[in-house]
C-alpha cells in the first residue's frame, strides 16, 4: 500500500463520529434552532384559501349522463383552468380587488388544480394572510364565473365550496425546516471532521501505522522526546 491510498470503512466512520459526537451535536442543535428561528420569526408567512368549482358541459341540465358528458366536462375543467389564470384574469383581480401586488405576483399566487381527475376545479390563492387570501379568492371567484359564462357557451360552472381558509400558514413549513436544520448542520460538520482526520497523517495509535504506511507494529517502544501526547514519530 501507497502512502496515497486510504480506505474507509464503517468502523472508521463510527470512530470518526464518535471522537467528534460532541462537536457534531453541538452544531447541529445550533442549526436546528437557527432553522426554527429563521421560519417562526424572520420569514414572512403566507397564507392560503381555497374554493371548488363544479364543471358541466352544458347549461341544460339533463337527468341521464353519459360516459361523453363526464369526458367533455373533465375536458373543461382543464380548459377553464387554462382560462383563470391567464394575465387578463390577473389585471382584472388587481383592479377590483384594489390590491397592491403586481400582476405577475398575482398570477404566482393563483393555483389551479383537478381533484382527482373529476368535473371538480379547485382554486388557491395564497396571500400575506388569512383574510387577505379569502378576500382575493371571493372576487377571483366572481370573475371566473363572468368570464366562463361569456367565453364558454356550451358549459355551466357552479361553486360548491366557497371560499376559505384554515388560517395556519403553509409557508414557511416549520417541521420541514427544522429537518433540513437538523440534516444540514449534522452532514456539513460530520463531512468537516471526517475531511480534517483523512487529511490528518500523523499517527496516534499503533494501528496508524500498519493503516498509513502499511507497517505492521510489532513492538512498541515510548519515545518521550514527542511533544504532543499520544502521538507516535516515524
Amino acid at each position: 500500500m501507497s502512502n496515497t491510498e486510504f480506505t474507509v470503512d464503517i468502523k472508521t466512520l463510527l470512530r470518526i463520529l464518535q471522537k467528534y459526537a460532541a462537536i457534531i451535536a453541538a452544531v447541529t442543535v445550533a442549526t436546528t434552532f437557527a432553522a426554527f428561528v429563521l421560519s417562526e420569526f424572520v420569514l414572512p408567512k403566507k397564507y392560503s384559501a381555497v374554493a371548488k368549482f363544479y364543471i358541466e358541459n352544458s347549461r341544460v341540465q339533463s337527468e341521464i349522463v353519459n360516459v361523453q358528458d363526464i369526458t367533455a366536462a373533465r375536458n373543461m375543467v382543464n380548459t377553464c383552468a387554462e382560462l383563470f389564470t391567464t394575465r387578463d384574469i390577473a389585471r382584472q383581480l388587481k383592479t377590483e380587488a384594489n390590491v397592491a401586488y403586481t400582476v405577475n405576483e398575482i398570477m404566482d399566487m393563483v393555483k389551479m388544480g383537478t381533484s382527482n381527475n373529476t368535473e371538480f376545479l379547485q382554486v388557491t390563492i395564497t396571500a400575506d394572510s388569512p383574510r387577505m387570501a379569502v378576500f382575493m379568492l371571493e372576487v377571483f371567484v366572481q370573475i371566473c364565473v363572468e368570464e366562463f359564462d361569456k367565453i364558454i357557451e356550451s358549459g355551466r360552472i357552479s361553486l360548491v365550496d366557497s371560499p376559505y381558509s384554515t388560517g395556519k400558514p403553509v409557508f414557511p413549513d416549520t417541521t420541514l425546516f427544522l429537518i433540513l436544520g437538523f440534516f444540514v448542520g449534522f452532514a456539513l460538520t460530520y463531512l468537516f471532521v471526517f475531511v480534517k482526520e483523512i487529511l490528518d497523517i500523523k499517527v496516534k495509535a499503533e494501528d496508524d501505522l500498519f493503516t498509513i504506511y502499511d507497517i505492521p507494529v510489532f513492538a512498541e517502544v515510548m519515545n518521550f522526546d514527542v511533544r504532543v501526547k499520544g502521538e507516535y514519530k516515524v
